[in-house]
């Protein structure tokens, strides 16, 4: 139990000191080595082909893995410790995520938040606060309205927010310059992510159109053999009245 207090401290530190100090988050992978690009990739690639389909785990995952975050930071500015760090976190981390997958508007907003301002970070590669205003201003506005539209302006959020995840792992792991690499595969997966998600969401929708269609159809054609019905019997009461 000594190594996950000790863990958990030292995350706490560098969540604190280099994440929100310095706005340094390069660290996860120096620390988290493989496993921590396996678990960003997966998550960046279930961001960018099925985002809008798997939207309310990702806000759960994220508000989770936001709380946590937080927790960990309170607790080292505090100086908090041991079973009262990983409890603040713990708890941080489930009612978040309990409040993004069941506040789903609020849900959209907080993920909406949060992908666009590290994305929008990361793609400046810059510290200073005109970079996070202007990181913080843009994520607002994707945040605003993906909670007010929905899929239409969440497909974008995920196709960004992985592409850029995607981007970060591309860029650890070749031989090249990674600058050029991280901008090059951010883009491309970005742009993938969307034009797929994009066409998915058109086939569901083309489909759903097809089948109310159908639905009208059949009930213009029932209508149409009940009135065709009543006019046959119409016409035989009239013939028997004649007789």
């Amino acid at each position: 139990m000594e190594r996950v207090f000790e863990a958990a401290d030292q995350m706490s530190r560098l969540l604190f000191e280099n994440g929100l100090k310095n706005m340094d988050f390069s660290w996860i992978f120096s620390e988290g080595g493989m496993a921590a690009a396996v678990v960003t990739g997966v998550i960046a690639l279930l961001m960018i082909l099925f985002g809008a389909k798997c939207k309310y785990l990702l806000f759960a995952l994220q508000g989770f893995l936001t709380g946590v975050t937080a927790g960990l930071a309170v607790s080292w500015f505090f100086n908090l410790d041991g079973w009262v760090m990983i409890g603040i976190s713990a708890a941080a981390g489930v009612i978040l995520a309990a409040f993004e997958a069941v506040f789903r508007k609020f849900g959209a907003f907080v993920f909406s938040f949060a992908a666009i301002f590290v994305s929008a970070l990361a793609l400046a590669g810059g510290r200073g606060y005109l970079v996070l205003g202007i990181a913080a201003v843009v994520a607002l506005i994707f945040a605003v309205l993906s909670a007010v539209f929905g899929d239409p302006m969440i497909i974008p959020v995920m196709g960004i927010g992985g592409g850029v995840l995607g981007g970060l792992v591309a860029s650890r792991y070749v031989p090249y310059d990674s600058t050029i690499v991280f901008y090059a595969a951010s883009a491309v997966l970005a742009v993938l992510g969307i034009c797929i998600q994009y066409a998915v969401k058109s086939r569901k929708i083309a489909k759903m159109e097809r089948r109310k269609v159908k639905e009208i159809r059949e009930k213009k054609s029932v209508e149409s053999e009940v009135e065709m019905a009543r006019n046959v019997l119409d016409s035989d009461e009239g013939e028997s009245t004649e007789e």
